[in-house]
């Protein structure tokens, strides 16, 4: 053929078939594969999409933890060991989970924009959690050190009475009392509602109370009074204490509304990332489908290619046999002393087999040619030998009869005479029988060339 110089039986056969072969276990290893890719690609991007979730879970929780007041932190942990896993897991694979590295450049570029992402909000959050119970736990403390100055501040109210002070003094301290109970309000308000009306209300409280008990401890007339002085300067030992405690505990609710409004920040941001890097995965496992798709139909096609090709192949190869064939049959037709090597000579497009079957033909042909030949010289030969030994045993027996020799040699002679006519009789019928075995050796070389045109 032209587009393909195969020559010889065997070489088309294999190459058709091995070709037809070799497209069909590539289909059926590449659809094993990318079975095996498709579960995992479900898989994966199951976790993918599951991250988008866990970032809105954790973000619920810290809200809950942060306004119900509540210690359960189950819910979160179990959020952010599972999205660090998961997002170790994609950025760096878990054969034992069946979740390879990333695919290509994109996708990992975008996990590591995950990372870089997650690694400070992690922080943040974590920084909530240790804060929420540091304020919890300070909130119960809160009461009874708001107690302690409510009982420090009545006592001065007391003392004061009792030295008899002036009203005004005594408005002042009683003013303390209500003081500190507005101040612990407006901070356990503040510290449920972050409302920051509460939070001024509780400056403007400290301050007043701050400035009061100043003017106590720098007042001339309480410093006159060792009793009232010592009960003041007590109190204002405790509130300066107070005071700090507080407003610790004002910083520390700080830092929880700064990490909260970092997570609110970044939670989008994290959440639109780790969706972008879904979608890129769902891209590259369409791409991969799709490619498998075109892989299959493009085998299809080369396949239906090879079986035309086969059918061509097997049309050219039947018409070469063919020809042998009605080119062997020509032998059964001619006399085999006729035959020549051009008789069965197959055509120089044909077969290599075919041509290395016609040429062994040609050979045998020539071969049974020659041996004819040395049959038919062999038998003319004999026949001729025959023909001289009885010509002579005539000639001898005539001369006997014209010779004058008496009985005794006459019949010495006879004797002599019927000897040689014996051995010219044997030799005539041995002669006779080689000429029968060649003759039937001529009749079963016909035969072998007989069988050998049969060849369909």
């Amino acid at each position: 053929m032209g587009m393909l110089k195969l020559r010889g039986i065997n070489k088309k056969l294999h190459f058709a078939g091995g070709t037809l072969s070799f497209i069909i276990v590539c289909v059926i290893t590449l659809t094993v594969v990318m079975n095996e890719k498709s579960k995992k690609d479900s898989l994966i991007i199951n976790i993918a999409g599951k991250q988008r979730m866990l970032t809105q879970k954790m973000s619920k929780e810290i809200f809950y933890i942060k306004y119900r007041q509540s210690t359960d932190f189950r819910e979160l942990n179990s959020a952010i060991d599972l999205f660090d896993n998961n997002l170790n897991d994609l950025i760096h694979g878990n054969s034992v989970k069946g979740i390879y590295l990333p695919q290509n450049v994109k996708i990992k570029s975008k996990l590591e924009k995950v990372n870089s992402l997650w690694i400070p909000f992690k922080k943040e959050v974590e920084k909530v959690r240790k804060a929420v119970v540091f304020i919890k736990n300070d909130l119960e403390t809160l009461t009874g050190r708001t107690t302690s100055l409510l009982a420090e501040s009545d006592k001065i109210v007391k003392i004061m009475v009792k030295n008899n002070m002036s009203g005004e003094f005594i408005d002042l301290s009683g003013r303390q009392r209500m003081l500190s109970q507005r101040m612990s309000l407006f901070v356990e308000k503040y510290l449920r509602t972050d409302n920051e009306e509460d939070y001024l209300q509780f400056i403007k409280a400290k301050n007043l109370y701050n400035e009061t008990i100043n003017r106590f401890i720098n007042n001339k007339e309480v410093q006159d009074i060792p009793e009232v002085y010592n009960c003041v300067e007590k109190t204002y030992k405790y509130w300066k204490a107070h005071e700090k405690y507080i407003l610790n505990i004002l910083q520390v609710e700080n830092s929880i509304n700064d990490s909260i409004s970092y997570i609110y920040e970044k939670n989008i941001k994290l959440l639109n990332t780790m969706d972008a890097a879904v979608w890129l995965y769902t891209e590259y496992s369409e791409d991969k489908n799709s490619f498998f798709i075109k892989f299959q139909y493009i085998s299809l096609i080369i396949a239906l290619i090879l079986i035309l090709f086969s059918y061509i192949l097997s049309r050219e190869i039947v018409n070469h046999i063919n020809n042998f064939v009605k080119r062997t049959k020509a032998l059964d037709s001619d006399n085999i002393k006729n035959l020549n090597h051009r008789h069965i000579k197959g055509d120089e497009e044909s077969e290599d087999e075919l041509i290395e079957a016609s040429n062994y033909l040609s050979n045998f042909v020539k071969k049974v040619n020659v041996a004819m030949n040395h049959s038919e010289d062999a038998i003319k030969q004999a026949e001729s030998a025959v023909l001289e030994l009885q010509h002579l045993a005539d000639n001898v027996e005539n001369t006997l009869q014209d010779l004058k020799i008496d009985k005794k040699e006459k019949a010495n002679f006879d004797k002599e005479v019927n000897a040689t006519e014996d051995i010219a009789i044997e030799s005539a019928e041995n002669l006779i029988h080689v000429r029968k075995m060649l003759e039937k050796l001529k009749a079963n070389l016909n035969t072998m060339v007989e069988n050998s045109q049969k060849v369909e």
